[in-house]
């Protein structure tokens, strides 16, 4: 008799959290920069026929490690919006994170498609959680009360801006 495991080869996916609303859905998980440094990457999907999601077609956004801590920051203690845009063959890619209370709208534009993902508090949690071990990943030394420390920080530089 087979058991599970040999029926089913093992398949590794890496750390990963999903936020949905009725039109789109949003993924975030660890990846790999072209340098070799951990860091997280932003999916982005349109509802499509049927219940699914159209992960084919996904709109994506790769996060240095800067623009990882900034956004962490943002989710530990919100401000109005924060932008980046990474310019890319053939448009600009720009995400933009707004504070809409309770909820956190992600925003992803390239070209001429436009993505919004409103993720509610119970999955801002699961997103932040994840970023903050990534970060932890990144500077293991750090004790975890000195990363809580710089991120209130950064986010009280990056509100004033």
């Amino acid at each position: 008799m087979q058991t599970a495991d040999k029926i089913s080869p093992n398949r590794e996916f890496p750390p990963s959290v999903h936020a949905y609303c009725r039109s789109s859905a949003l993924c975030v998980s660890f990846a790999i920069d072209r340098g070799e440094k951990p860091t997280v990457v932003l999916e982005f999907a349109e509802k499509g026929h049927g219940s699914s999601y159209n992960w084919p077609e996904k709109l994506s956004f790769q996060l240095n490690q800067g623009e990882l801590a900034e956004l962490c920051a943002f989710l530990r203690k919100p401000w109005t919006s924060h932008k980046w845009v990474h310019q890319s063959h053939p448009a600009a890619k720009a995400l933009v994170i707004r504070h809409q209370a309770p909820n956190i709208l992600f925003e992803i534009s390239a070209g001429k498609r436009h993505v919004i993902v409103p993720v509610i508090p119970r999955d801002q949690y699961f997103i932040r959680n994840l970023l903050m071990s990534r970060l932890i990943e990144i500077q293991p030394s750090l004790p975890l009360a000195a990363h809580h420390e710089s991120l209130d920080q950064l986010s009280h530089a990056l509100a004033r801006k």
